[in-house]
């Protein structure tokens, strides 16, 4: 057997990302069903991944790798990393609502992001008439997010410090306190993103937006005042005049407009405002009935009868 083996060392980000709750998937559902659902959120990561300008490496179980710098380090590559996680966040929390669950246990994500300096290793391994190519990072970077992402429980999203000095005009953060990585000597300060700026795209680029908004997706709740159903809901932007969410339609529980709710704030922790009461103005439906999700629709919120107070809050946060 023949090798040959190049290396060349290179800057980079790496994510690294992994479910929590994976393997009790296994002792209640079908593999078949545990397939359908991991498959079907790889496929929207790598979507995610790409539409951002990094690499899938590798999916590794439960978890996968991402690279910014593999073939070349772009200019913005930590804000890339780093949107790329709060979307992948986004989009296991749509899929955790939507999915047709026997049991309910909806999976969370842990996601780690490092930048430094790594190794781009090139193996070529020659067996028999065939030649197998092997193409990754390896170093520093790769093993720290991994750290990192084992660290961050209820879809977190920690980041070292390179990383958070890239970003800090981009992003809410939350310095943690000095912790230690396994592997690793001493401590280390590493940071929480609660948010980055909303940037739109325009003629494949990446603008600000006129105002600072802020992406925050979390998983929230409307209570419907006259059944009293209660729905969990993926919170997309939030106003002093009204929010857009996500939801789950159901043929017995249909959400129509002028519907009034009642949006559950509780877990944002905004200073005196818990709820805010208002009716559903617009409901669009984005995805169809299928065998194994729900139908899923974008509605629009408007609020009613905030007082100063409120609204001042609101208009300070100003989530997109």
């Amino acid at each position: 057997m023949d090798k040959t083996f190049q290396s060349t060392e290179k800057p980079m980000v790496a994510l690294f990302a992994d479910f929590r709750g994976f393997s009790h998937m296994f002792e209640v559902l079908p593999a078949q069903k545990v397939y359908k659902f991991t498959n079907r959120y790889f496929q929207t990561a790598s979507e995610i991944i790409g539409r951002y300008r990094g690499t899938l490496d590798n999916i590794i179980g439960d978890g996968l790798l991402a690279i910014w710098g593999k073939d070349r380090m772009v200019e913005k590559a930590p804000f890339y990393a780093v949107r790329s996680a709060l979307e992948m966040r986004m989009a296991l929390l749509r899929q955790n609502i939507q999915y047709k669950w026997e049991f309910h246990f909806p999976l969370e994500i842990g996601v780690g992001v490092s930048m430094g300096e790594a190794l781009h290793c090139m193996v070529g391994c020659m067996v028999g008439p065939s030649e197998k190519p092997f193409d990754t990072m390896f170093g520093k970077p790769v093993i720290f997010a991994s750290r990192l992402a084992d660290k961050a429980k209820n879809n977190q999203i920690y980041i070292d410090t390179p990383v958070a000095e890239s970003i800090t005009r981009y992003a809410k953060l939350q310095k943690l306190p000095k912790t230690t990585i396994r592997g690793f000597k001493g401590t280390f300060s590493i940071y929480k993103v609660e948010g980055m700026v909303d940037f739109h795209r325009k003629n494949n680029e990446q603008r600000k937006s006129s105002s600072i908004r802020f992406v925050v997706p979390e998983i929230t709740a409307i209570v419907f005042k006259e059944s009293g159903v209660r729905k969990p809901a993926i919170l997309r932007n939030l106003s002093s005049s009204g929010a857009g969410i996500e939801i789950v339609q159901k043929d017995n529980a249909p959400v129509r407009e002028n519907d009034e709710i009642s949006l559950d704030l509780k877990r944002f922790e905004f200073p005196n405002l818990s709820a805010l009461d208002g009716k559903i103005v617009q409901v669009n439906t984005i995805s169809e009935e299928s065998e194994e999700e729900r139908c899923l629709s974008q509605v629009g919120i408007s609020f009613h009868n905030i007082e100063p107070d409120k609204r001042r809050v609101l208009e300070r946060f100003n989530i997109a």
